[in-house]
């Protein structure tokens, strides 16, 4: 937009990347495709590092635009577009690229990206993927919308409202700043990345329990132990237990969709998995670390654990809390989870807890709902009668320090619990979002998109399929149910392929030498995967 007059002197827009290697490609449905092993957040900026070297090249001067939905952007002066069509051309002779315009219509760059764009001012530019195993696909989800302004009269009309502006801009509205961001610096409009009144800016971190429940030495100490207690229903079950290899997949699935993350937590005292290198975003953090009463170990009690999460030495003030078995299915952002004042948001179950109160004979889930649901009529004068999602759910360590004084003998009583018994509080399930609701820190919500499937049945092994397929939930648990209708080597072998399929992006903190004789464990760089419902058409 040199030609409108807006301030640009002095301005420079600097990439610290140099112009990547080209990608190997391959057809997926007739269309080319780059062959990468990259998270959607990734896809999203190299493709606007690219278009962004493709106009520098060029000559287009480019602002950095923040999207109405948070997406970055391009903006560029309409007068430019013969310059960055021809730019663009060129790059798809190249490599695989597309747009797509409103009203869905996509189209490639390669011959005239000018007819991508056709009448209209705007188009979503992005380089499809696909990844090696030929199950995960990226496409204009993780595009860059260019935009082209036109300036006549002191005006500027965008083709979009963004983040900042209205699509009509007075010329003297605009001032024209740099920003660094994405690895370089950019020109933009002054106020178009200052955070938001809607936006939670505070560190979010997460905290997974886990339990390698395959050990040898972790079985026979819970036999040996358990032999002097009697339990509730399902609460002995191998099921609570047995894994295979969850909590990969748990932790991939923040790789992939929830890279804003700042630090992961895993609490568990067995040994690290074999796979799991030391790096600086995840750390394993042993009972004796943040239990107040270390004479309480050891524990196997998930409620225990649960009750002393708060004390985790470097945890931030909000977290979030996941069994191994739950997982983000697809791209999530914190306000799900907090709103802009910090306040929690917790999803509600449809199911109910039922009538009745504790009693021996019921597993220790349906015991702790009910020895909770007493304690807030005791306290509030007001009951509860749902159980909550089985996914990731928000708390804040300050609330925890605060129950643990108003409830101080349930805390201590539940974390001295080995096992799982008919007076434990369950803190994560309910107690706290619950406490956290009547006190003004928390409220109920909907919003999220979830799926609970239990492998062990055989309707289960459909959900999987169409739950691969779809992708269409924000979160989701694949619960190994204590009631099999499914034979194990069955469930297994389904439960590992859809995991593997459904998160095949390795992390950062995974060994990236395959190894084997691990009891089975695939390797991440396994062949293709015959999946149902997972296979690419053609």
């Amino acid at each position: 937009m040199a030609q409108t007059g807006l301030p640009t002197t002095g301005i420079t827009t600097v990439s610290d990347r140099g112009v990547a290697d080209a990608a190997p490609t391959t057809l997926v449905g007739g269309i080319p495709h780059l062959v990468a092993e990259t998270t959607p957040e990734q896809a999203q900026t190299d493709d606007l590092l690219r278009v962004a070297e493709i106009l520098d090249l060029a000559g287009v001067t480019h602002w950095l635009l923040r999207r109405a939905n948070g997406r970055p952007g391009l903006a560029i002066d309409r007068r430019d577009r013969a310059r960055a069509f021809e730019a663009l051309t060129a790059a798809a002779a190249a490599e695989p690229w597309a747009a797509r315009r409103r009203g869905g219509v996509e189209l490639p760059l390669q011959g005239d990206a000018r007819r991508a764009f056709g009448h209209r001012d705007a188009a979503t530019l992005y380089r499809p993927r696909v990844h090696p195993n030929g199950t995960f696909t990226l496409g204009h989800t993780t595009g860059i919308r260019l935009e082209l302004w036109r300036t006549q009269g002191g005006v500027i009309t965008a083709p979009h409202a963004n983040a900042l502006t209205r699509r009509i801009i007075a010329v003297d509205d605009v001032t024209v700043t740099s920003v660094r961001r994405y690895g370089r610096t950019w020109r933009t409009l002054e106020g178009m990345f200052t955070p938001g009144a809607g936006e939670f800016t505070e560190d979010v971190d997460l905290v997974f329990s886990w339990v390698d429940g395959s050990s040898s030495e972790f079985q026979r100490e819970r036999a040996r132990r358990m032999s002097r207690y009697v339990v509730g229903d399902g609460d002995d079950h191998a099921a609570r237990y047995r894994h295979v290899d969850e909590i990969r997949y748990a932790l991939r699935s923040v790789h992939m969709y929830a890279p804003w993350i700042r630090r992961i937590f895993i609490a568990t005292d067995s040994p690290a998995p074999w796979w799991l290198a030391e790096h600086p975003k995840v750390t394993i953090v042993r009972s004796e670390e943040f239990f107040k009463d270390p004479g309480a170990l050891p524990t196997h009690n998930s409620h225990a654990v649960e009750a002393q999460l708060h004390r985790i030495e470097g945890l931030a003030e909000h977290f979030l809390y996941a069994n191994d078995d739950m997982f983000f299915g697809r791209a999530v952002r914190p306000e799900l989870f907090f709103t802009p004042g910090g306040v929690s948001r917790f999803v509600e179950s449809g199911v109910r807890i039922g009538v009745g109160g504790p009693a021996p004979h019921r597993s220790g889930h349906d015991n702790a709902a009910r020895v909770n649901r007493a304690l807030l009529e005791e306290r509030f004068g007001r009951t509860i009668t749902r159980d909550l999602e089985h996914c990731a759910a928000p708390l804040r360590r300050s609330v925890m320090y605060e129950m643990e004084e108003t409830f101080a003998d349930d805390f201590s009583r539940t974390a001295a619990a080995t096992f799982r018994s008919a007076t434990d509080i369950s803190v994560t399930n309910s107690l706290y979002h619950y406490y956290a609701l009547c006190t003004g820190r928390a409220i109920a919500t909907t919003e999220p998109r979830t799926r609970y499937i239990q492998t062990t049945l055989q309707p289960g092994l459909i959900q999987m399929q169409k739950l691969l397929a779809r992708r269409d939930v924000d979160m989701f648990c694949l619960n190994d149910g204590s009631t099999p209708e499914v034979d194990e080597d069955v469930r297994e072998r389904v439960l590992r392929e859809t995991l593997e399929a459904y998160f095949p992006v390795r992390a950062p903190w995974e060994r990236a030498e395959p190894v084997s004789g691990r009891g089975g464990e695939a390797s991440s760089g396994a062949a293709p995967l015959a999946v149902p419902g997972a296979l690419i058409p053609g």
